[in-house]
């Protein structure tokens, strides 16, 4: 599949409860050193399956003030990892965070059994805003290279800088700060990942680690997937530099009359573009990351060029039609038939929308497309909720009994008859 699968070793020692153990607070996890996360996973025989993302943010004017406010939106393609991966959605006070910070996170729950523990189960997140409004997604890259572990600095696990900064940091700058103050590190049996990071005020940073050096770039395309780097990523658009936002008529001083001097008739006139979307021919359309990354660049930015958002409301309906373009159907994407541990198809468990300037965060699941909001202003952050992400239901809405009875006879015919009341008449363009 699009996504990466990658085989552990069993250490022979048991790791510490304390990881493993989803009951735990994340702040015993951070204080654990990475070898033990690694060792957990080995020790369940998981493959450390990762996310194959895509994400992106969408400009629109303030309701307060003459800003500008970003709804971003990012997907998750994790999977079901050999049928043990769920996914819930918690608020993480301050007395479990071991910070100075609550946040509300995705996490995903893997269960399983050890030599030492029935149904064990450990939760990382990969989505989260804090109570400040700083936003960090987490998304897959197998290009990282991390730091080396150093003496009298903390080092932590690439796959908890989510947590560690959302529970100690309250904006871009002080997450920056914060990285420069320690060593983030990995085992090279976990998946790499790099992280997208935003706050309220609008500014955008992707950071990455290669070759064991922390990379931070302003994120000016305002879009990240995974695989290769975001310079490379950022590179690559200039290959589909010919597609444009405008209707094909570049070529129509090359046009002759193919029906002229043919009793039969011939076609009309060629060449001439025949029905819509021309502009957008060669668009890469399959759901590898550069693929994902040039589709959702180009689409977002004709779609704002065309019609931008004009509020809050106007963002969510975009944000949501971009992210149904990069879901992925369960079972499209082709597994490998040489991997005993690629059985369950890749698929999209839930996409996100967030609103950091106004705190809110939206969810919508596979089979409950349903979106459901979470208004970090009104949440009470000194106690631990949860929400799952998946309600056993597809969050269809009956209104069989709610169509409305009083619709004028006039305004509609059969029979063939214009649906038109009145002398109203049809107004066609061409």
């Amino acid at each position: 599949s699009s996504c990466a699968v990658r085989r552990t070793r069993d250490s022979g020692a048991p790791p510490d409860p304390r990881l493993w153990r989803a009951r735990a607070p994340l702040a015993d996890v951070m204080a654990r050193p990475a070898t033990f996360i690694a060792g957990l996973f080995a020790a369940a025989g998981l493959p450390a399956l990762v996310q194959c993302c895509t994400y992106f943010e969408l400009p629109f004017p303030a309701a307060v003030g003459n800003g500008t406010s970003y709804m971003i939106g990012r997907t998750m393609e994790l999977s079901n990892i050999l049928g043990r991966t769920t996914y819930q959605i918690e608020v993480v006070p301050k007395s479990l965070s071991g910070g100075q910070h609550a946040y509300v996170g995705l996490m995903n729950f893997l269960t399983f059994d050890t030599r030492w523990e029935k149904q064990a189960k450990l939760k990382i997140p990969f989505e989260g805003m804090n109570e400040h409004g700083l936003t960090i997604s987490t998304l897959e890259f197998q290009e990282a290279v991390y730091e080396k572990p150093a003496l009298k600095v903390k080092s932590v696990h690439n796959l908890l800088v989510l947590h560690e900064l959302l529970a100690r940091c309250d904006n871009v700058q002080s997450a920056l700060d914060h990285l420069a103050s320690v060593r983030v590190v990995g085992d090279g049996i976990l998946p790499g990942v790099h992280w997208a990071i935003t706050d309220p005020s609008g500014r955008s940073v992707v950071v990455e680690y290669l070759r064991g050096q922390r990379v931070v770039l302003e994120n000016a395309p305002r879009v990240m997937t995974n695989d290769p780097n975001l310079e490379w990523q950022w590179r690559n658009l200039d290959t589909y530099a010919n597609l444009s936002p405008r209707f094909p008529h570049e070529n129509d001083f090359l046009q002759v009359d193919t029906d002229a001097g043919n009793a039969g008739g011939g076609v009309g006139m060629v060449p001439r573009a025949v029905g819509h979307g021309w502009n957008l021919f060669g668009l890469p359309g399959d759901f590898s990351a550069p693929s994902r990354f040039v589709r959702m660049f180009y689409l977002k930015g004709y779609a704002m060029k065309r019609e931008p958002p004009q509020n809050s409301s106007d963002a969510h309906v975009l944000g949501a039609a971009l992210l149904n373009n990069v879901f992925i159907p369960r079972g499209s994407v082709a597994g490998d038939s040489r991997s005993w541990m690629d059985t369950y198809p890749e698929n999209t468990p839930y996409a996100v929308l967030k609103n950091p300037q106004e705190r809110k965060l939206l969810v919508r699941a596979y089979a409950n497309a349903q979106w459901r909001e979470i208004d970090l202003s009104r949440l009470d952050f000194g106690e631990a909720r949860a929400w799952p992400l998946e309600d056993g239901t597809l969050g269809i809405k009956d209104i069989t009994a709610e169509g409305a009875d009083d619709v004028p006879a006039g305004e509609w015919a059969t029979g063939g008859d214009w649906p038109l009341a009145g002398e109203q008449k049809p107004d066609f363009r061409v």
